[in-house]
């Protein structure tokens, strides 16, 4: 099952949404078309406009203010990678090239603000309040959420529930919106808005959680990036974190003395690795993927059978298993 089979039920209106997404972004300044237009090849597997498309298919027959809301969602994600890149001093992303490496960090500030801005603009013309208090909220839960990132960077100590605070606002927030601008696109029901907001914010933990888990699985040629990628760059995710609360004290505290003094070495990386396999890291934080993925499909048990609801769960699945 892939992404195209998966958007099955919403194709015309997923298939019309790149070039929706570019022509947002003409200008008249040539660097910005540039840049945009490299940024708009590089785009991921679109799963948050996909979100959006297929939680309105669920609650009704997809619209023009559907794809707004589908452009506004995957507007604000990708300012926020601009700028998360930046922040990062990440030179790939996806196996390419970022902004910032091409460019310079400027550049991409500057880049990142004018998608932000587009953003701001495109909010309004949805003529709805609702929909301007999701997005705001959402914005203020991912800055809140790098911000807690930075902290966190470097710090061998990072507790389980400061990695849910995390990955709730970096991840999860955005997920949640998507589902809730989806449903709202077609009505505005609290009841709807509700169940969208929990299914959003549980498949959102899942999706972030499994990604953290191919830092200590994945290959390089599948992920784009290296294993231990997030080790590299002092991300403390949960398969670690559950290791090191459990793991004898020699064993632990020689994971906190790489950690501490900077990892140098693939030797050191695979050492972690290694201890979390062995300390039942990876085996929890699956565990954990399935829970997460398991209440988010309870918020979909309302709605009756449907291609679209069907579609939703083989997006979970599909995420939540991935090697990629």
């Amino acid at each position: 099952m892939n992404i195209a089979e998966i958007a099955e039920p919403v194709k015309e209106f997923f298939e019309k949404f790149d070039a929706a997404f570019e022509e947002k972004f003409h200008s008249q300044v040539p660097l910005v078309d540039k840049v945009v237009n490299y940024i708009a090849t590089k785009k991921g597997k679109l799963l948050r406009p996909l979100l959006v498309f297929l939680t309105a298919k669920l609650h009704g027959e997809l619209v023009d203010k559907t794809m707004s809301a589908a452009l506004v969602v995957e507007m604000f994600h990708t300012a926020t990678l601009v700028h998360d890149d930046v922040v990062d001093e990440s030179r790939l992303r996806r196996g390419s090239r970022t902004v910032n490496d091409i460019w310079d960090n400027k550049i991409s500030i500057l880049i990142g603000d004018l998608l932000f801005s587009k953003t701001l603009a495109s909010i309004v013309d949805l003529h709805d309040t609702h929909a301007v208090a999701i997005l705001s909220a959402a914005a203020e839960r991912i800055t809140e959420g790098e911000l807690l990132q930075i902290v966190l960077t470097d710090n061998s100590k990072v507790t389980e529930e400061e990695y849910f605070d995390l990955i709730s606002k970096k991840t999860a927030s955005l997920f949640s919106a998507a589902c809730r601008m989806g449903a709202l696109s077609i009505r505005d029901d609290e009841t709807a808005l509700k169940n969208m907001a929990g299914f959003g914010e549980n498949y959102g933990i899942a999706f972030q959680i499994r990604d953290d888990l191919l830092d200590y699985l994945g290959e390089a040629d599948k992920l784009g990036k290296p294993t231990g990628n997030d080790l590299r760059e002092g991300k403390v995710t949960l398969p670690l974190i559950h290791a090191l609360n459990i793991a004898p004290s020699a064993a632990r505290d020689k994971i906190f003395g790489i950690l501490e003094h900077g990892i140098k070495s693939d030797e050191e990386i695979d050492h972690i690795v290694k201890f979390v396999l062995t300390h039942g890291g990876v085996d929890y934080a699956k565990k954990l993927v399935r829970q997460f993925a398991a209440r988010a499909l309870d918020y979909l048990k309302p709605y009756q059978d449907s291609a679209a609801k069907k579609s939703l769960i083989q997006l979970v699945n599909h995420s939540t298993n991935r090697d990629k």
